[in-house]
């Protein structure tokens, strides 16, 4: 029996493994030190890029949940620009086959986070991660760029993704890490209070 192919793809799996597990680590890594440095500075700076060891010219990050998991149809409509689009049913549930599908992905777990990196050839890389609102402390909010005051635009440049960090919290490892583009965005002021000061109106009943 030939075991090369078998081990050829245990390697190639344990490559992708690998490869999921460092960018994951370094996300986060860079996510924990940023807050350091906003809660001493006021505010700190994030460079998608640098954490990134492959060329890619735009990302769209989609969120999971931690009650079920979120349908890859759903997800694809999403990063093939697909608008107000439902037959994502009738591939789901009744294996409809589109052909306009282009980039195919699969199911969100729950308590995970996935980014889907496009490449100048038009190719996808992703990107899984641990929760960031669910698994990871602190937590982080990456703040969409606007079409306009209304519409977000789901799609970010590479250029887009050098992000103002800031914290909404004094203490380490808690609140909420606020990821803010540079392009066009709306910024909430209450989200930016300290989380501290919220927690302490909220038991004062305010």
């Amino acid at each position: 029996m030939n075991r090369l192919p078998y081990l050829i793809s245990i390697i190639f799996y344990l490559t992708v493994l690998s490869s999921c597990d460092r960018f994951e680590k370094r996300f986060y890594a860079k996510i924990d030190q940023g807050q350091i440095n906003a809660i001493k500075n006021g505010a700190d700076t994030f460079d998608l890029s640098t954490i990134t060891d492959f060329k890619w010219d735009s990302v769209l990050l989609y969120r999971g949940n931690e009650s079920v998991p979120e349908y890859k149809e759903i997800i694809e409509d999403l990063i093939n620009n697909r608008k107000n689009s439902t037959n994502w049913e009738e591939r789901r549930f009744k294996n409809k086959i589109d052909t306009s599908i282009k980039w195919k992905t699969t199911d969100l777990p729950t308590y995970k986070d996935r980014f889907y990196f496009l490449t100048s050839d038009k190719k996808i890389i992703e990107k899984e991660i641990e929760s960031g609102i669910c698994s990871h402390k602190p937590a982080f909010d990456l703040t969409l760029c606007q079409f306009d005051s209304i519409h977000e635009r789901l799609w970010m440049s590479r250029q887009e993704c050098k992000f103002i960090l800031k914290s909404n919290s004094r203490k380490i490892g808690d609140g909420t890490v606020f990821l803010y583009p540079k392009c066009n965005t709306k910024f909430h002021p209450d989200s930016l209070r300290f989380f501290e000061e919220k927690d302490k109106d909220n038991k004062n009943g305010r």
